[in-house]
This record gives C-alpha cells, sequence and structure tokens, in this order.
C-alpha cells in the first residue's frame, strides 16, 4: 500500500515505469534497444530496431576540453564539450527511453530519430546531448514534441536518477529528479550498462535480466517513498550532498561486496576510472594502496563476526571472500593468533559473562 501522501499525490513515474517502459521491456527487451557509437558508419553496424532512423549532422561548434579535472564532485561532469552544438562527452554513460512522440539526438557526427516506447544507450565515450536544447529535429521540430526519461548513475553518487523531459518547439524543459539509492538498483542498472557495452558471449539473457530487475527495484522505491526528488536541479547535474569522491566510492563499493572478487580493474570500472588512474587517485586520496584497503577490511569483518563467537570458520571464508588457507595466514599475520584458537576465545568469554 502507498503511504497516504503518495495517495493523494501519486509520483508521475510511477505509471510510467509501471504502464509503458516495463511492458515494453518484458515484451520486446534489447529489439528495441541501440547504443551510441562514435560514428554513424559504427552506429549502424549494429542491429537497429525498424522503426529507429538516422541522418548526417555535423558539428558546427569549436569543441572545449576538460583535461586534467579531477573534481568529480563538480556539477558538469564531462570530459568534453562543444557549446555551441549542445553536446559533451560525459563521465558516465545514460539510458533513455521514448515515452511520448518522437525524440532526436544529435549525437556526435549524426542525428538518431528515435521512436515512442524505444531506449537508446548513450555510451560515455561519444558525444551526446548535453540537455538544454530540444531533442526535436527538421520537422519534427516545427509540429512535433517528445517526452524523453532518462536514467544514469554519475560516479560518487552511489545512486540511480532518474527524470522526465519534455520537448515541444523551441521550448524544452525537464521534471525533478528522482534519485534511488537502494543497492541492489544501482548494481543491476550499472550490470545492465556494462553487459550492454561490453557484450561478452551471451550477453543477451544477462543485460534482459539485469534490466528487468533494475526497473522493478526503482519502481518499489517510488512506490514506498524511498527516494529523494525535487525540482530545484540542473540536468545532469548529480547532486552536491550526495557526492563522493572515486576513492570513497570505491571504499563503499569494496565494504558492500566483500564476498566477491574485488580486483582493481572490476572496482576501477565501477566508478569510471582507468585501472593505472584509479590506483594513483586511491593511493593519494587514502593513504595506502587499494590491495591494502581490501585485505583491511576483509580482516576488520572477520573479526567482527568471530568475536561474536557463532558463526564457523568456513562461513566467515565465504562472507569475506577468502579461500580457507588464504584467510589463516592473513588474520593470523594481523592478529598474532589463528582464526579457530580467536573464535575460541570469544566463546570463552561469552560463556563467562
Amino acid at each position: 500500500m502507498l503511504p497516504q501522501s503518495s495517495q493523494k499525490n501519486i509520483e508521475p513515474l510511477i505509471p510510467i515505469l509501471a504502464d509503458k517502459i516495463i511492458p515494453c521491456w518484458e515484451r520486446r527487451a534489447l529489439e528495441n534497444l541501440a547504443v551510441t557509437a562514435p560514428t554513424l558508419t559504427s552506429f549502424r553496424r549494429q542491429e537497429l530496431p525498424g522503426m529507429m532512423r538516422t541522418s548526417v549532422k555535423k558539428r558546427t561548434g569549436r569543441k572545449a576540453s576538460r583535461r586534467g579535472t579531477r573534481n568529480y564532485n563538480n556539477s558538469n561532469s564531462y570530459r568534453q564539450l562543444w557549446e555551441e552544438d549542445d553536446q559533451a562527452v560525459y563521465n558516465y554513460p545514460a539510458l533513455i527511453f521514448v515515452v511520448e512522440g518522437q525524440a532526436d539526438f544529435h549525437v556526435a557526427d549524426y542525428v538518431v530519430h528515435c521512436p515512442q516506447n524505444h531506449f537508446l544507450l548513450f555510451s560515455d565515450d561519444v558525444p551526446r546531448p548535453k540537455g538544454g536544447a530540444p531533442h526535436l529535429e527538421g520537422t519534427n521540430q516545427r509540429a512535433g514534441h517528445c517526452a524523453v526519461l532518462w536514467f544514469f548513475a554519475p560516479p560518487g553518487t552511489n545512486s540511480v536518477i532518474a527524470y522526465v523531459c519534455h520537448s515541444r518547439g523551441n521550448e524544452h524543459w525537464s521534471d525533478g529528479y528522482r534519485i534511488v539509492h537502494q543497492a541492489d538498483a544501482v548494481h543491476s542498472f550499472k550490470l545492465f550498462v556494462r553487459e550492454i557495452q561490453e557484450r561478452a558471449a551471451d550477453y543477451q539473457p544477462v543485460a534482459r535480466s539485469a534490466l528487468q530487475t533494475f526497473l522493478h527495484l526503482f519502481l518499489r522505491e517510488l512506490q514506498t517513498g524511498r527516494f529523494l526528488g525535487g525540482r530545484n536541479t540542473t540536468a545532469h547535474a548529480p547532486p552536491q550532498s550526495q557526492a563522493l569522491s572515486p576513492a570513497e566510492q570505491a571504499q563503499q563499493y569494496v565494504r558492500d561486496h566483500l564476498n566477491q572478487p574485488l580486483t582493481t580493474t572490476g572496482v576501477a570500472r565501477e566508478v569510471y576510472m582507468s585501472r593505472n588512474s584509479f590506483l594513483q587517485h586511491f593511493k593519494r586520496e587514502t593513504g595506502q594502496t587499494f590491495h591494502d584497503f581490501v585485505i583491511g577490511e576483509r580482516m576488520r569483518e572477520a573479526h567482527r563476526l568471530l568475536h561474536e563467537g557463532h558463526w564457523s570458520i568456513a562461513f566467515v571464508c565465504r562472507f569475506i571472500g577468502l579461500k580457507p588457507s588464504q584467510f589463516r595466514a592473513l588474520f593470523k599475520s594481523r592478529f598474532g593468533v589463528s582464526p579457530s584458537e580467536f573464535r575460541r576465545q570469544a566463546q570463552t568469554k561469552g560463556q563467562n559473562r
């Protein structure tokens, strides 16, 4: 049941998700999805949805690079900018769904004419609309209109952000953000994006399931009121109060995924950085290597679990993602006693209380 406040004023994204996006994805899924590419030729190499069209449109303005910028809390989270063309290369991908009408997106040197009930994934390395101009081109600009739902997960926010923008003629406006922090929703969205962009063998069922899971989780968070929202925000600007640096985001990711393989390459990808840049940034900000931090967090959690006295050594190993031999060596090196002996001591203390 919805909270009373929600019953009086139902969150507008709920019917869009429940009645349009989720049924469309469950019915058509990848058949109605395309992914942007650096050139029109490379974009057309993929199997495009039958109703999606393209046309040529070169950029006319000058590129302004943001080289050396490491302020990931900055609302202008893009690496390159073409102000006159309203285009930018962002630090993160974005997924859109056309709710109404036809949306025309100027991408790199071409336009994607995206019809209603279709998805488009904007890759993080391809110029895309910055958000200040109508998503309408040619005759569609004179007589058309469109409504587009955006999803994106900016680095440092540990959230998925959604909003609907509207274009009609020369007018363009956006509804307020809806920000969801639920960990499984964020993970499912990032998994979907990664599978779609990397396209490993048999990626389709994983991507299809990941986005379906994300949409249902996002909908549930809206229905139960577990989200942040407001109208006083700028398109694509992550909320400043929620921003974390890449190192802080990586630390939180590690704590939430101790039972999984935590490679530097994998975690760097989670915060949209190259492996080498991530390692340098992490050491500079935290004063320790990423490897040392991961081991420290695993030992801290193991110490806590064993101190409680009722968890088995095998369970603790699985919980922190280490093999028994690795765990025993690391634990004794750090605490001066074997895990089994530490557990026995904890149980004895508990019985004597």
